[in-house]
């Protein structure tokens, strides 16, 4: 949010940061999955975004009844979706995702209303959808399903998505104005998301940034600043790439305080609280990677902002919390009643005291896809100083993170404490290692609700 400076002054400097928010997933479909159902990725099942993999929106329609806007809705809630749904709506199925693959190298097109999913299907408790569909989230030449007519845009400038979800989400609020009904609105855009190599910036915010580079040395302590850092791709490429985000969320920025303006002329700002979240994080060279799905801060860590009604200003919390808390929040906030168990806990006691009982630890866990391999797949606890990941290879490993914020050290084969398998056979370390594993099942695998432990045991 360092480069939004409208969102800054509008949620920030009106509300409650939390420095230490996480997604229990970091990865778009299991992360949008957790938000809508509020349960962990292993409770969902979701842990991929595409179908063949077990995941996206072919592995979530079924819970589609028994989820948030369902439940708002039976608490009277109006309810609405703009931009990004869950990864493959409006695509195919797990069949037709099978069929296609096997006919692409078939040369043959495998066609049939029942293969795939409709474009305009529209999922319950939703009041007004105005979703993309049919193709990916795009920036330009895209189709949204608005209450199952499909409206197809174009690559004008007019057609920028960002732009055209600030429009509908503005039109949605005014006519809320008279309206005594609450409403719950979930704006979701393309940015900060690549299309193909990088974002895309609207036309206005094209030439931003010019002089922004990478805010750390993406080649690694070990190479030099121009050596390909990962995938081929120079600083140079990645840099780009880097600003074309800074760039994208311009837009974000405006919708941000478009929304808050329009709240206040249609006379609700006050009554409303607004989140402002993501699904995951991203590395851009950090620890010689592109992208998500991996254990680090970069990865898991996601801004979280709230404004509203009994929340403080321009006040901060670090307390350890994630994306499940903020589906607890809203439903409780809402006087909602869940038609499933939460693995998240409402934050509102956070909101006026910033010492109030929390938990001391916070689970995270891993994507899980035909391409990824044991080395790939873990699960992790992490504390106010401390990282503890179990890789499926068995490799466990255990970051200081007072001492080492950025994780740096495994880059050099030194992390702060690594092991196969098997314990060290030194008693203290032995104990030390036996007592994370014990508390990774605790928080994560063994239990349904992430367990809330005294704060001042577990560091």
């Amino acid at each position: 949010m360092g480069y939004m400076p409208k969102t800054h002054a509008l949620l920030a400097e009106k509300g409650l940061t939390f420095e230490n928010s996480f997604v229990n997933l970091p990865l778009c479909a299991p992360s949008r999955a957790s938000f809508l159902s509020g349960q962990s990725a292993h409770n969902t099942g979701i842990k991929a975004n595409n179908p063949v993999d077990g995941g996206g929106w072919g592995a979530f329609k079924d819970k589609e009844k028994n989820a948030l806007p369902v439940w708002l809705k039976k608490a009277g809630y109006k309810t609405a979706l703009i931009g990004k749904y869950i990864n493959r709506y409006g695509q195919e199925s797990t069949f037709g995702s099978l069929l296609s693959w096997a006919g692409s190298y078939l040369h043959i097109g495998f066609t049939s209303p029942t293969i795939g999913n409709p474009e305009d299907w529209v999922p319950p408790g939703w009041d007004l959808w105005y979703a993309f569909t049919g193709t990916r989230a795009r920036y330009y030449d895209y189709d949204i399903n608005e209450n199952d007519k499909i409206k197809t845009f174009g690559s004008s400038a007019g057609d920028y998505s960002t732009d055209v979800l600030k429009a509908r989400a503005i039109r949605f609020i005014k006519d809320q104005s008279g309206a005594t009904d609450p409403f719950f609105m979930l704006v979701a855009t393309k940015a900060v998301h690549a299309q193909g190599k990088c974002a895309i910036p609207a036309p206005q915010h094209a030439d931003a940034f010019k002089e922004v580079s990478l805010p750390f040395n993406s080649a690694g302590k070990k190479e030099s600043a121009t050596k390909p850092a990962t995938g081929g791709q120079s600083k140079e490429d990645i840099e780009t790439c880097y600003r074309a985000e800074l760039q994208s969320l311009q837009s974000v920025d405006d919708l941000v305080a478009a929304l808050v303006d329009s709240l206040q002329r249609a006379g609700k700002l006050d009554d409303t609280v607004i989140i402002y979240t993501s699904d995951n994080g991203f590395l851009f060279g950090q620890h010689g990677r592109l992208g998500k799905s991996v254990p680090y801060e970069e990865a898991i860590k996601v801004p979280l902002v709230i404004r509203g009604p009994g929340i403080p200003e321009n006040q901060t919390r670090g307390q350890l919390v994630n994306n499940l808390d903020v589906v607890a929040t809203i439903v409780e906030l809402a006087g909602a009643s869940p038609g499933a168990t939460l693995d998240g806990h409402s934050l509102g006691p956070l909101f006026a005291d910033s010492n109030a009982p929390w938990r001391s630890a916070i689970a995270f866990e891993s994507p899980s896809a035909h391409f990824m391999g044991p080395a790939e797949r873990y699960t992790g606890v992490r504390t106010a100083t401390r990282k503890y990941i179990k890789f499926d290879t068995g490799v466990e490993m255990l970051y200081d993170l007072a001492a080492d914020p950025h994780e740096r050290k495994q880059q050099d084969r030194q992390c702060s404490l690594c092991w196969r398998s098997r314990p060290p056979a030194r008693p203290q370390r032995k104990a030390q290692v036996l007592h994370w594993r014990d508390l990774l099942g605790a928080v994560n695998i063994g239990a349904t609700r992430q367990l809330v432990l005294p704060r001042s045991r577990h560091k």
